[in-house]
Order: structure tokens, then sequence, then C-alpha cells
């Protein structure tokens, strides 16, 4: 019989959907979700181990409401008995996790931090910091997706019962015979101040040459603004904003764009440049700490700079950057070492 293992997750949310396909090889799995659940779920979980407990989760923080859910989750993971509870995003399931635990330390918690509840949360003021080193402290084992982010995990709570691994793909395609647009770049991070989409945009309007495109995927609160920056800079034809995407949508860009560009203020490992990386397009990225754990400047990817011209590419390039993925970022082989470890504690 497989041991049973309870995620707290975004049931709406691709990433879970990534756990979930791959632990289900491994165990018994359920669910508890704030924000309803995604029907691809139930190619992995039965419907009957979904439990949808209605409460919105603002990723930006501000969550204290969720605690008087406590009772309600409690009920279930009472009923339910797992061997493991796996709790994602510290700052909103993962509180609401290490309460249960603290009641039932018998109960084995992992948490599992996903980049802005650990890298900005918790600096923005003392409660919230208190509230995130709670439920780091309460953990038998921490996951993190890069080693910088990892430190700060070590920071916060002292807690150093961690596995760093990144939220990486399922595969990589070496033998890649799609033709590159020379003159595509493609953004698909949040339209939100983190990400700083109005500088990649001045930048792209200082670029010499009219035949630059640069299609921005994702939407945000300041995509109205956006959109007025790209008149005001006369770009507005050669910038295209084409909202959410599907996977397959998606990956169609990933495969004929030239570059990918990505410049967060703040981010751990962005599994939007890993999947960029896989389709060999050359990233523009921040010049962050989990970043340099994945690009050498002006060798497989650029550090931006404001007044910087458009890299030139060498096409080695691709395929040095497919290597790096399929060593280090198939997820499948990250799991399996991350079961072992759940193993030994």
């Amino acid at each position: 019989m497989r041991d049973k293992y309870l995620i707290l997750a975004d049931g709406r949310s691709p990433h879970t959907l990534k756990w979930v396909k791959e632990l289900s090889n491994y165990f018994d799995l359920s669910l508890i979700s704030l924000n309803g659940y995604d029907d691809q779920l139930l190619q992995h979980i039965d419907k009957k181990q979904i439990y949808v407990v209605n409460e919105s989760v603002n990723a930006a923080g501000g969550n204290f409401k969720l605690l008087l859910k406590y009772f309600e989750i409690k009920k279930i993971v009472d009923t339910l008995q797992p061997k493991y509870m796996n709790a994602h995003y510290i700052s909103s399931y993962g509180v609401l996790a290490a309460l249960v635990k603290r009641n039932n330390l018998q109960l084995k918690l992992i948490q599992s931090a996903w980049g802005s509840d650990v890298l900005v949360t918790p600096f923005e003021s003392r409660i919230k910091r208190a509230f995130t080193k709670f439920a780091l402290q309460y953990a038998d084992l921490i996951t993190s997706d890069s080693f910088y982010m990892s430190d700060k995990i070590i920071e916060i709570s002292g807690n150093e019962a961690i596995e760093t691994f990144a939220f990486g793909l399922e595969s990589v395609v070496m033998d890649d015979d799609v033709a590159k647009d020379e003159n595509l770049i493609f953004s698909n991070r949040a339209l939100s101040e983190n990400y700083n989409i109005n500088t990649i945009i001045r930048w792209f309007a200082g670029l010499e040459t009219r035949d630059l495109k640069l299609v921005i995927a994702n939407d945000g609160v300041q995509k109205k603004e956006l959109e007025e920056l790209c008149i005001s800079l006369d770009v507005s034809q050669q910038v295209k904003f084409v909202g959410f995407l599907r996977k397959d949508e998606q990956d169609a860009l990933y495969k004929k764009a030239k570059y990918y560009i990505s410049i967060p203020s703040s981010d751990s490992t962005a599994v939007s440049l890993l999947e960029a990386m896989a389709f060999g397009c050359y990233p523009i990225v921040s010049n962050l700490p989990a970043n340099r754990e994945w690009i050498l400047d002006e060798c497989n990817g650029s550090f931006f700079v404001g007044d910087m011209p458009l890299p030139v590419v060498d096409e080695n390039v691709r395929n040095i950057n497919k290597k790096i993925i399929n060593k280090k970022a198939i997820f499948s082989k990250s799991i399996k070492k991350y079961i072992d470890r759940l193993e030994e504690i």
C-alpha cells in the first residue's frame, strides 16, 4: 500500500499540476485547494480526494483572513491522516499547514517555497516575517528552486532541512529543426511592477532596427499603462500584447523567438527561463543571484543593461542551453531525488 500524501496548493496552478503528475507515481494523493482546481488534475488524482475550501489567495500577501479556514482544513487532515503534508506557497498554504502540524507533530510537513513568498513577503513587515518564520520552522523538509532562495530560507528561519531543485520541465527536444525568427523577442512575465515590462518596452524602443518585434504575453494591473507607453514611444505597431496563452500557444512562441527577455527586480529560478533555454531562445535576464545559477553573462545569455544593444548570438548557444536543462532541470529526475530525501525524515 502506498503512503498517503496531502498537497495544500492552488488547484488551478500549472505548477500544482506538475507536482501532482509526478507525485501520483509514488503516493496515494489528496489535495486541498483554496482556489478551485483544473480538470486536468483528475487524470492523476481521484475527484473524491480533492477538497475545495473556498477562499481567494493574494500572491502579494495579506492573507490573514485565511487563518479562519484553519479549523476546516484541520478537520480534513484529521480525517485523511496522511503521512506527508506538502504546502505550496509559504505565506498562505504554508502558514495553515504549520498550524495543523503544530497540533499533529507526527505528521511530516514539507513546505515548498515558490519565490516571492520567501524573497519578498517576509521583508515587507515584521508580522509577515514572523508568519513566514513560523511556517518554515515547523517544516520537516523545505523545497526551494534556487540556492539563493535556500540561503534566504535559512536566514529567515534557521531551518537547514532544504532540498534545492528547479520546478523543471518534463523533457527537452535536443534535435531542433525549427527556424528562428531573428527579429522576434518574447516576454511572458506578469504585467506588474516587479517584472519591469515598462523598462523592456523603453529598451526595445531604443533599438536601432524597426524590423524587430516584441511579443508580450501574460496579463496584469499595468496592461493599460504599458499599452499607452508603446503609443507614446511610437512602437505600438512593433509590440504585440497577446494576454494569457495556453501551453501549446506559448511553446509555439518559444520555438519561433530568437530572444527571451525577463528582467524582474526580484525572482527565484523562473520556470519560463528554463522553458526558454530548452526551446533554444537566447535569454536576456536580470543580474539576480538565481539567474546566475543558470546564465554566464555573454556566454549562454546576457544580463540586462538599460542601453545594451541586441546581443549577437552564437548558434552553439541553443544546444549548450538545452544540455544544461537536460542535466539540471528535468522535473521527474528531481522528484525522484526528492522522494529519496523524504524517506530520511
